[in-house]
């Protein structure tokens, strides 16, 4: 699966250009477990996710849409994962025997491999993993109960193609359950988003702030130039702001939590790592900063970047679309 991702980890050899899927075999295969440098590997971050989208800091969102979605209908006899990467998503939905097959594809070799020998390892046969890309994937028409997409959806750039395919590849009662960066395309942040990050880390300690691997303060979030993001990863967010609109071309949006990291996204980038204790004031600080980033969003002055969808294919006589409003 592939979060979003900040631009604190620009590297010039990013300069030259390279595939979607070469960068992302890359970061499958030099990922490490435990960095902690950003947002939502935070359990503190994680518990307001699920607040937010659910109602409940214990339950995810995936629990939630199985409760609420699919209670009657599991083990689902067949399911898909767009951009697994490697593989974490599936993995885990086997503890509620969620599928009897589950297939999952990415555009990283790398990552495909990656996942294959883990879920070999754990025992899952019923786990099917492929090489594809969201820009040009071909699916079964009418094969899958769910649809996945998991931060994977945002570097996808011919949206149109994917989700007519998603379309036509559900089930008339079929159901895509989207997890998102719906944010600025390129990450073009606003300058309120800025002025809100750029003012909370001048309040913020100053041993918070520090980037760990370079032991260098983080002073300052920025706008990336669009061509440092393309650089970086040329899948980058390059039409994230549009998703949801070309959602509602080809589905009927049943519901839509949008969950933030608007703020926390950019503030948190690189320095997560120092609030993982959760402990005593860091702890504090940090519930501070994801209260006032809520309250930022239900009120309108700041948008969600961040969103988890639900909908239906697209039929004649479809029904309509439920967007709530955060509450605060």
């Amino acid at each position: 699966m592939a979060a979003a991702c900040g631009l604190g980890r620009l590297r010039r050899h990013f300069l030259r250009a390279r595939s979607a899927a070469e960068v992302w075999s890359e970061r499958a295969a030099t990922a490490q477990a435990g960095a902690a440098r950003h947002w939502t590997e935070l359990g503190q971050v994680r518990d307001v996710i699920n607040l937010r989208v659910s109602g409940d800091r214990a339950v995810d969102p995936y629990l939630h849409f199985l409760r609420t979605r699919l209670a009657d209908r599991l083990p689902v006899a067949r399911a898909l994962t767009i951009g697994c990467g490697a593989g974490e998503l599936e993995r885990g939905l086997c503890q509620y025997g969620f599928a009897s097959r589950h297939d999952a594809f990415d555009v990283a070799p790398k990552a495909v491999a990656v996942a294959r020998a883990a879920a070999a390892d754990a025992g899952h046969l019923h786990l099917s993993y492929f090489v594809a890309d969201g820009n040009t994937v071909r699916l079964e028409p009418g094969a899958y109960d769910v649809a996945f997409g998991v931060h994977s959806v945002h570097h996808v750039s011919n949206l149109e193609h994917l989700f007519g395919e998603l379309a036509s590849a559900l089930k008339d009662d079929g159901f895509l359950f989207l997890n998102e960066f719906v944010g600025p395309t390129r990450f073009q942040w606003t300058d309120r988003q800025l002025e809100v990050v750029n003012g909370l880390l001048r309040c913020i300690p100053e041993a918070l702030r520090l980037d760990a691997p370079g032991g260098r303060v983080k002073t300052k979030a920025r706008r990336p130039s669009r061509g440092e993001v393309i650089a970086t990863d040329p899948s980058e967010a390059v039409r994230s702001a549009e998703i949801l609109g070309v959602v509602s071309s080809f589905f009927d949006i049943l519901e839509v939590r949008p969950y933030g990291g608007t703020v926390l996204q950019l503030l948190l980038e690189g320095i997560a790592g120092n609030f993982a204790r959760g402990e005593g004031g860091e702890r504090a600080l940090l519930e501070a900063v994801c209260d006032l980033e809520w309250a930022l969003v239900a009120s309108g002055e700041l948008p969600s970047d961040f969103a988890v969808v639900v909908a239906k294919p697209r039929r004649r006589g479809g029904g309509g679309v439920s967007c709530p409003k955060p509450d605060r």
